[in-house]
């Protein structure tokens, strides 16, 4: 069983891109609640008190904001240190639809649109609470890596999943600055202190088999790397369930790495 089967099971069958955007805009909200719940169950064993919890409980539960209160898809809380962790789901499920020309188009229309609900998020959360770690993932078919033309040298002829990582890479990287001028991948820590508030600290592209023998088989792109501008990205450059689970909880003890440190007393002490 792969890690998203259960999700697209429960969220049943899937309309077609053509069909009413109600009936296609409830299938979406079903998806993202079954995600949800795949990516808590996964971090459960590190956040116990995540939620949704094992029962599906606290689906899309509240927490306090600048103001009022803000709904998460998946989050944890600690008694103390309040929100540390907070992972927003996102859906790109059909492929943009015309009902004027009848004609079925990319997977671009609505992804700027999910930048800035990301960007609203990460403001809400950031500014009351700077030290929660915030974590997006656009779940979408490998199909998006394939609609591109290479012979074309416009900006159409990239694939819908380059043009969403060039959308989505620059809300990513809270925390970090890269050095310009580096050979290497290098940043200097800003940590919390970061007043880049409408940065979530890591975004990722999760590309699954939505049908099929590997149907809810998922790998994870993040969005800092660069992507191909044509066809799915090297295997290499991409991150199965397991790995996407240890990479946020990193990202959540990076973060909070700097509880003091004491030294062992003198014996005549």
């Amino acid at each position: 069983m792969f890690p998203l089967t259960f999700a697209l099971d429960f969220a049943g069958d899937r309309p077609s891109p053509t069909a009413d955007r109600g009936e296609k805009k409830n299938y979406a909200q079903r998806l993202s609640n079954h995600l949800a719940q795949a990516v808590a169950d996964g971090l459960r064993p590190r956040y116990p008190s995540i939620t949704p919890d094992a029962h599906g409980v606290g689906q899309e539960a509240q927490v306090d904001v600048a103001k009022g209160r803000k709904r998460l898809d998946v989050k944890a809380l600690d008694p103390t240190l309040g929100l540390i962790l907070c992972v927003s789901i996102k859906t790109y499920s059909f492929q943009d639809y015309s009902p004027t020309t009848g004609r079925l188009g990319r997977w671009t229309k609505n992804i700027v649109r999910n930048d800035h609900e990301l960007r609203g998020e990460a403001m809400v959360l950031h500014q009351r609470q700077p030290y929660s770690v915030l974590v997006g993932v656009m779940f979408e078919p490998w199909s998006t890596c394939e609609d591109g033309d290479p012979t074309k040298t416009s900006d159409i002829g990239k694939s819908s999943f380059a043009h969403h990582v060039t959308t989505l890479s620059k809300r990513a990287g809270r925390g970090k600055r890269p050095v310009v001028g580096s050979t290497e991948r290098a940043w200097v820590d800003l940590g919390a202190e970061d007043t880049r508030y409408d940065l979530f600290e890591k975004v990722f592209i999760g590309l699954y088999e939505p049908d099929g023998p590997y149907r809810g088989d998922v790998r994870f792109f993040d969005v800092e790397d660069a992507p191909p501008r044509n066809g799915r990205p090297a295997e290499r450059s991409l991150l199965h369930f397991d790995q996407f689970l240890d990479v946020v909880h990193a990202e959540v003890e990076r973060r909070n790495r700097f509880a003091p440190s004491w030294s062992e007393p003198d014996d005549e002490d």
